[in-house]
């Protein structure tokens, strides 16, 4: 049976989909929505806000790296 791109593309799809409804009907939590889960997970990132997570961590790492040299820097001139 020849299949065209567009007809397999479309069986991908439903594939997909039926994967999805089963994982779904094994366990109907898994995709609650946030409002309605406990209140340990409400405060879970999204996917899209991870980035925008990271690079404020990384910036309070590197302030705090940084003031952590400087008090080393500076610790001669604090024991004399």
């Amino acid at each position: 049976m020849s299949q065209t791109a567009h007809e397999r593309l479309e069986l991908d799809r439903l594939r997909e989909e039926r994967q999805l409804q089963r994982i779904e009907r094994a366990d109907p939590h898994h995709y609650k929505f946030p409002r309605h889960s406990s209140r340990e997970h409400r405060n879970l990132r999204f996917a899209e806000q991870k980035s925008r997570a990271e690079l404020r961590d990384a910036i309070i790492g590197g302030a705090v790296f940084a003031a952590f040299v400087g008090l080393l820097a500076t610790a001669p001139w604090w024991l004399a």
